[in-house]
């Protein structure tokens, strides 16, 4: 047998394109994994940029900025009317007051003290009656005419009008008293500067009644 009919039978045919193919089939292989990853990986960025999960729209942005901004604006005048309320029910805390002994006064007049003003109401009749309010910035000078049992409390104003001074008769004696130191101690109080304002209602009865007080002789 000849030696070239030996190669051909024993050895195996080795094409030069099968050399060549391997490489690069090992090659094409990861290449191929890289890029269906990459493909895949945009794709699902695109998704996520076409849903609203994202990136919300301005419009909705603007419309929660707002309605945190309108939150905000309620619970501050809500803050706002509380303590208006606070400041009014603080104005009209009754410090003093007395009325008139029934039946020496058929219809009793009532004198009331809170923490603006003095208010006076005078009734004549029944569900007839006179209120006069005078501030205590405008008061001059109480003064105060007791007996052994009743007494009377006179307020003078500086209110240009007919009247000048208010008379309420027939208090019990202690009520006259109490009623005439109170409010004699919140005009000294007011002509000297004193702040009492931040005082409790307990607190500023006590203050008032002491600068109010008269001297013993």
């Amino acid at each position: 047998m000849k030696d070239d009919e030996m190669v051909s039978e024993n050895t195996p045919l080795v094409r030069p394109v099968d050399f060549f193919s391997k490489p690069y089939r090992f090659l094409l292989r990861p290449s191929r994994k890289l890029g269906k990853s990459a493909t895949n990986a945009f794709m699902n960025i695109g998704g996520l940029i076409q849903s609203s999960q994202v990136f919300a729209p301005v419009e909705q942005l603007l419309s929660k900025a707002q309605i945190i901004t309108d939150e905000q604006k309620r619970q501050e005048k809500n803050d706002k009317m509380q303590k208006l309320t606070k400041i009014v029910e603080r104005s009209t805390e009754v410090l003093a007051s007395a009325t008139a002994v029934f039946p020496l006064d058929f219809f009793p007049d009532t004198v009331s003290l809170d923490r603006t003003k003095v208010t006076i109401t005078k009734r004549s009749f029944f569900w007839t009656a006179e209120v006069i309010s005078i501030r205590i910035e405008d008061i001059l000078n109480v003064t105060t005419g007791v007996g052994p049992f009743f007494g009377s409390l006179t307020i003078a104003s500086r209110v240009m009008s007919s009247v000048d001074h208010f008379k309420i008769d027939y208090f019990w004696r202690k009520d006259a008293i109490r009623l005439k130191h109170i409010i004699q101690g919140y005009v000294i109080a007011h002509h000297n500067n004193i702040e009492i304002s931040n005082l409790s209602q307990g607190e500023m009865i006590e203050t008032l009644s002491a600068l109010g007080h008269d001297a013993r002789a």
